[in-house]
């Protein structure tokens, strides 16, 4: 497993989360403190939500929340343009990264769910190794020989 840190899905939502941190400090007083910190909390939850999947055995859960919250924080951008908080450039770059962090959650989670399936298909106490699966092609003809041999007809 990699570190956290070394993942470009973390890169992005720390980028995230320096550009929005910037951003508000530029806003006025009155939206600063509540709005803005509210903003920027919820990108410091995204880098922790990195931290979690990575260190977790089901990922599933935590990407699930962790996509609902790159939506939180798009529509909290999308309102400090309306309100005029940020500009439309300021607003631009922050939806690349949210985008590029809702791509590699979604992707994350998908290949996670994948591994899940996989991993039930296996028989009960069955590990990779024996069902041929991670040994290549030889191995994998051999093992599906012997189980159907051992299978009652």
């Amino acid at each position: 497993m990699a570190l956290h840190t070394d993942t470009e899905i973390y890169k992005a939502t720390y980028d995230l989360t320096k550009l929005v941190t910037a951003l508000v400090s530029n806003m006025p007083r009155n939206y600063r403190s509540d709005f803005g910190a509210d903003l920027r909390r919820d990108c410091m939850t995204l880098v922790k939500r990195t931290y979690q999947a990575n260190t977790r055995e089901d990922k599933v859960p935590v990407l699930q929340r962790m996509r609902e919250e790159v939506e939180e924080v798009n529509l909290a951008l999308r309102l400090a343009v309306d309100l005029e908080l940020i500009s439309n450039k300021q607003y631009g770059r922050a939806i690349v990264l949210t985008a590029s962090v809702g791509k590699q959650a979604t992707g994350w989670q998908k290949h996670s769910e994948s591994a899940l399936v996989a991993e039930s298909s296996r028989r009960p106490g069955q590990r990779a190794m024996e069902s041929g699966r991670a040994a290549g092609a030889q191995p994998h003809r051999k093992a599906q020989q012997e189980y159907r041999r051992q299978q009652p007809q």
